[in-house]
């Protein structure tokens, strides 16, 4: 009788004991992030000849979201959209107005790839393919490249960027990248980087940012996001 009476108890302390929630419980299933980013990129004008003609500054802001979904533990689905609005002129191509995209990857422990694809507005604008390549630990140190990467606002990451990152994965842990980028007036290389840290539970500061040299005008954006994520 006494052996029946103490083995409910003993059953909740032991199930308090074991921590078969806790990696659960940190795992982020549905993702959302607001930004807003600015910046500057240079676009150098050549005459029919290919001699240099000039160079034009490239003024930019930028807005939207990203939403990210994990299907499973290793299967992700990213939507992003927002507003890209440079300053440009009859020499300089044209992406201004909305833009968004897709991507969906397979996201093991120590390799991750992703296709979709990024639509970007104005006269030079079009559907272009959005590419993911990872190789390294998830929630550790991993090296990764990306074309037309999913982002909320536009031209703070470059449009493609090589690099190192850490602590990307599930856990609400403080994560970041760092690399080179190219940017979308200009084919000389940038340095980009972000960082992202909770503040609360579940709610995550981003910022991300990009710095490089031009023939005449500095190139550079910074960016800055609150991401929240749901936990089930």
């Amino acid at each position: 009788m006494q052996a029946k009476l103490l083995r409910g108890p003993l059953l909740l302390l032991l199930y308090q004991a074991v921590p078969v929630q806790a990696a659960r419980d940190s795992l982020g299933r549905h993702r959302i992030a607001v930004g807003y980013g600015m910046g500057q990129w240079e676009h150098e004008v050549f005459n029919c000849n290919g001699e240099f003609v000039r160079s034009a500054k490239i003024p930019y802001h930028s807005a939207g979201l990203e939403i990210d979904e994990w299907m499973t533990p290793r299967f992700r689905i990213t939507g992003f959209g927002g507003t890209y609005r440079p300053t440009v002129d009859a020499d300089t191509p044209d992406y201004a107005g909305p833009f968004g995209g897709a991507q969906a990857a397979f996201e093991g422990q120590h390799f991750g790839i992703g296709v979709g694809f990024t639509h970007l507005s104005g006269s030079d604008g079009g559907t272009a393919p959005s590419v993911y390549l990872r190789g390294g630990n998830l929630d550790g140190v991993h090296f990764r490249t990306d074309f037309l990467p999913p982002t909320a606002t536009l031209g703070s990451i470059g449009m493609a960027r090589i690099g190192a990152g850490f602590g990307d994965g599930h856990l609400r842990r403080t994560s970041g990248f760092l690399g080179i980028a190219l940017g979308p007036y200009s084919d000389k290389a940038a340095l980009t980087g972000s960082i992202r840290f909770f503040i609360a539970n579940g709610l995550a500061v981003q910022a991300d940012g990009i710095v490089g040299p031009g023939r005449q005008y500095g190139q550079g954006g910074a960016a800055l996001a609150l991401r929240y994520d749901f936990g089930r």
